[in-house]
C-alpha cells in the first residue's frame, strides 16, 4: 500500500467533497482545503495522504477517514483502537465516495452514531 493519494485520485476526492457543507477535506497535520484548486496546487508537489472528516449526525464528534492510494484502488481507513476497518475502491467507482464512506462508518461504529451525509 502506498502512503500517498495520487494526484487524479485527490483531485476526483477534491472536487466531491470540498463543496460539501459538511464534510473536510485536509492535508495531513493541515488546516482544510478551501478550494479544488488549492487542492489540486498541492496534489502538484505533495504526494501525501489525505483525511477526511466526517461528522456524525446530532453530535459534536466526527470520524477522521485517512485516504490513500493503492495502484487503482483508493483506500479509505479508519484507524481507532474500538472502531478501526478499511475499504477499497477502484479509481472508477470513486463517484459514489459518499456512500462508500458512510458505509465504512457505519460498518465501524455503533448504530447510534449514524455520518452525515455530504
Amino acid at each position: 500500500m502506498s502512503n500517498g493519494i495520487n494526484a487524479s485520485h485527490g483531485k476526483t476526492i477534491a472536487e466531491l467533497v470540498i463543496p460539501s457543507k459538511t464534510w473536510s477535506l485536509h492535508p495531513e497535520k493541515k488546516p482544510a482545503f478551501t478550494s479544488v484548486d488549492e487542492a489540486i496546487d498541492y496534489f502538484a508537489d505533495n504526494n501525501e495522504p489525505l483525511y477526511i472528516k466526517v461528522p456524525f449526525v446530532d453530535e459534536e464528534d466526527e470520524v477522521l477517514v485517512h485516504v490513500n492510494s493503492s495502484g487503482e484502488d483508493v483506500v479509505f481507513t479508519i484507524s481507532d483502537l474500538n472502531h478501526g476497518g478499511e475499504s477499497r475502491v477502484d479509481a472508477s467507482h470513486l463517484k459514489n465516495l459518499s456512500s462508500s464512506v458512510v458505509e465504512l462508518i457505519e460498518q465501524c461504529y455503533d448504530e447510534k452514531k449514524s455520518p452525515e451525509t455530504m
